[in-house]
């Protein structure tokens, strides 16, 4: 299952769009099945069409940093030796051709292009990270387990959390922001909702109140020592969309509104006529409803935490979060 994590949104284009590209890594060459690229000329980038992804080997160490291209489908061997296979065992839309991130050194994704943006990419664990969260590895403790990997108890009670932060920054750096994506997650009190993601999700840029020409991670987890995170700091990345913003104008879309935000028992919508659909943090579809300019939501039975409401209809696709207590 594809979840889709957007955020809050409160712009509609308007004009002619003059280039979508999606970068899907599908005519990037590798030298057969269960191969990969990992920049082994050194410090460099990956371009795709003037869109790069940065990357560092040392020939010295021989292991790379940044991105690398691969197509490994290997989704049950544990440990390094599979650090280029993503968990789902293809890339997205089970395409062949996927990027790994790592991340060991300050590399992104770039579009050099003041006229062009990031919409929106697709994203994954790896199965190194996968197995090492589910069985833990010797180094990376398991997750759930109030014990660390050398079997001391580490004060976690088994709440533990694998997540990366994307840093969006426009093309002159003068506007940042920033969106959090859980890859594991097992702070739940009801057991049974914890989990470590294993398909591919749409991280969706748009919602920023600016153009996106850079984008960058950063990894934090429960596991940690001295050294940092013990959780293997990867992630698997596919579909780059960007678009040209040459002669596009940006409008302030009619907006909807919502209260209360927290909300206890119901969630009243007004503006706009559509559809509401209703997703939990997870990007899990909660509840789909008609809506004419005016619609109260039961949300009494939710279990408290953050929710996204999507508004679609003529205007647009707009989401707004709020918060069940």
């Amino acid at each position: 299952m594809k979840k889709i994590y957007t955020l809050v949104a409160a712009f509609a284009v308007a004009g002619t769009i003059t280039a979508q590209t999606t970068i899907d890594f599908e005519n990037h060459p590798l030298a057969g099945a269960e191969t990969h690229d990992n920049g082994n000329d050194g410090v460099g980038a990956f371009d795709f069409g003037g869109t790069t992804f940065d990357y560092n080997y040392n020939a010295a160490g021989s292991y790379f940093s940044g991105f690398a291209i691969s197509n490994h489908t290997d989704v049950t061997t544990a440990g390094f030796t599979n650090q280029y296979s993503a968990y789902p065992g293809s890339g997205a839309d089970a395409s062949s051709n996927f990027a790994i991130f790592y991340d060991f050194y300050n590399g992104g994704i770039n579009t050099n292009d003041a006229a062009v943006r990031i919409d929106s990419f697709e994203l994954t664990n790896t199965t190194y990270a996968y197995l090492s969260m589910r069985d833990g590895d010797g180094y990376g403790k398991q997750f759930g387990s109030i014990y660390d990997a050398d079997g001391l108890e580490d004060g976690t009670n088994g709440e533990d959390f694998f997540m990366v932060t994307i840093y969006a920054e426009n093309f002159d750096q003068t506007e940042i922001d920033s969106v959090e994506f859980y890859l594991a997650d097992y702070r739940f009190t009801d057991n049974t909702m914890d989990y470590i993601v294993d398909d591919w999700n749409t991280i969706d840029l748009t919602g920023f109140g600016f153009d996106v020409s850079t984008i960058r991670f950063a990894f934090a987890s429960s596991d940690v020592n001295s050294w940092g995170i013990k959780t293997p700091a990867y992630i698997a990345i596919d579909n780059v969309s960007t678009q040209s913003v040459s002669g596009v104008k940006t409008l302030l879309a009619d907006n909807f509104s919502m209260y209360p935000n927290p909300a206890v028992d119901v969630v009243n919508v007004t503006g706009g006529n559509g559809t509401i659909e209703v997703r939990n943090a997870m990007g899990q579809l909660i509840s789909t409803s008609k809506h004419n300019t005016n619609s109260q939501i039961d949300v009494s039975k939710f279990q408290s935490g953050v929710y996204f409401i999507t508004l679609k209809d003529d205007n647009g696709v707009r989401t707004q979060q709020f918060v069940k207590q």
